[in-house]
């Protein structure tokens, strides 16, 4: 359950401004709060998502002072901010983005596609902001100056902190988000989420909403992965029933949510009907698919592309003004694994002026340069094997 808004931010903006209270409200509100208002099923019967997996360049974006220098991996597009928090501290970060030439999105509760980053206010929320911008793999930041993650839960248990950086760097290694290949109906009223709310973020995170109410009878063959079905809904109900005939696992809208929010947690009380052990199988089969896309985009790579280096410890190819390559200028000596200087051990505080080597190629020169201790080294070395 996600906390209510904070008070001592609401303090600083004028009591007699109440319309500007309510788009405050309206802004921080949880989407798994019960007071939502309902968003009902409009009859739209497609949402499909237009992106497409993509070779992802690397490229810096540089802050000032308030916001620290940052390296970024985005599509061929251009950098543009989605911000969250108060009114006070938007427009705040507004201006100081606009004075650096920056773009920022439509000021808006709503999620917006053209966002890349994410700037959200501690303590962190479960907003359809945060929601879509996980889903979509965007970069999220705290105030602007660094990446939100971290261990464990957030303060109201609703979001696992390392779920940014786990969808983002899915989004570099893939260029698909979180829903990617998903295809899902949706029957009865969407209250936790709002309906327009969940189309947004499906959409975002690459997703297909194949309907959103009745009938769904030429989509029961065609492989659905999840039908998103109102609590309350009763099992006897003739829709139901059809889903059931077809092996289609019935969730509650939270299923989606906390796939996304908190990842690596139960998501089989939102499983209704007893179908649980086909909702397992849709899920199996979306960790597929993303994994099939991994491969056809990143074995190319490993080939033709050295600028991306991947960290050997976090995995990550971002931050490369702070990544080590082992080996040499004239790469005639090293590995040439990557690692950022912080995920070392022990980690170092800057780049190295010589040349840098990982344990193992460190090991073996120290062998090679150090007769006395050559024997040593082959015997610890035939051990090993």
């Amino acid at each position: 359950m996600s906390l209510p808004a904070d008070k001592s931010d609401n303090s600083t903006l004028p009591s007699n401004k109440s319309e500007n209270l309510a788009e405050e409200e309206k802004e921080n509100r949880p989407i798994g709060e019960q007071d939502l208002v309902k968003g009902r099923s409009d009859g739209n019967p497609t949402v499909k998502s237009s992106v497409r997996p993509a070779k992802i360049k690397s490229t810096k974006l540089g802050l000032n002072p308030s916001i620290s220098e940052s390296n970024t991996r985005v599509e061929a597009e251009a950098v543009s901010f989605i911000l969250s928090g108060h009114r006070l501290q938007r427009k705040e970060f507004q201006q100081v983005i606009k004075r650096l030439k920056g773009r920022v999105c439509r000021d808006s509760h709503q999620w917006s596609y053209q966002a890349t980053h994410f700037i959200a206010p501690d303590p962190i929320r479960r907003t359809e902001k945060f929601f879509a911008a996980a889903a979509s793999g965007r970069k999220i930041l705290a105030r602007g100056a660094y990446e939100w993650h971290k261990n464990g839960l957030s303060e109201d248990g609703a979001i696992n902190m390392e779920a940014p950086r786990k969808w983002r760097l899915l989004k570099e290694r893939t260029g698909h988000g979180a829903f990617y290949g998903m295809r899902i109906i949706v029957y009865g009223d969407c209250i936790a989420p709002p309906l327009d709310t969940l189309k947004r973020v499906i959409k975002a995170g690459d997703g297909t909403i194949l309907a959103t109410s009745p009938p769904y009878t030429r989509f029961l063959g065609t492989g659905i992965d999840y039908a998103v079905v109102s609590p309350g809904m009763p099992r006897v109900d003739l829709w139901i029933q059809e889903f059931l005939k077809h092996e289609i696992p019935c969730v509650v809208a939270d299923y989606l949510v906390e796939y996304v929010c908190k990842p690596g947690f139960s998501l089989e009380r939102h499983a209704l009907y007893g179908t649980h052990a086909w909702a397992e199988r849709s899920f199996d089969k979306l960790k597929s698919r993303a994994e099939e896309s991994v491969e056809e985009l990143v074995a190319p790579e490993d080939s033709s592309d050295n600028d991306d280096i991947i960290c050997q410890v976090c995995e990550s190819r971002d931050r490369g003004d702070v990544m080590l390559i082992c080996g040499d200028e004239r790469g005639s000596v090293g590995c040439g694994v990557g690692t950022h200087i912080d995920c070392c051990d022990p980690p170092l505080t800057d780049v190295p002026e010589e040349d840098w080597f990982c344990p193992k190629c460190s090991s073996t020169r120290n062998c090679s340069n150090n007769p006395s201790k050559k024997k040593k080294c082959v015997l610890s070395s035939s051990k090993s094997k």
